[in-house]
């Protein structure tokens, strides 16, 4: 059951709120191909692990600039 969480597919209403952005900057993020997404017909659909994997990536790349 663990693995059907993490591979949930989400909406972008629902990727908003998980990553706590505004649509207009999801949906420019999209467009850079800064994010993990895929088109479902005419709609954006985001999985949640990918989501996390990406998440983490970034926080790693933030922790390796940020001076000590």
């Amino acid at each position: 059951m663990a693995k059907a969480v993490r591979d949930e597919v989400l909406t972008t209403a629902e990727t908003c709120r998980y990553l706590k952005v505004a649509p207009r900057t999801l949906y420019r993020y999209i467009q850079e191909k800064r994010v993990p997404a895929f088109k479902l017909g005419k709609d954006w659909r985001f999985v949640k692990s990918e989501l996390d994997m990406w998440l983490r990536r970034k926080s790693r790349e933030y922790s390796r600039k940020k001076p000590t």
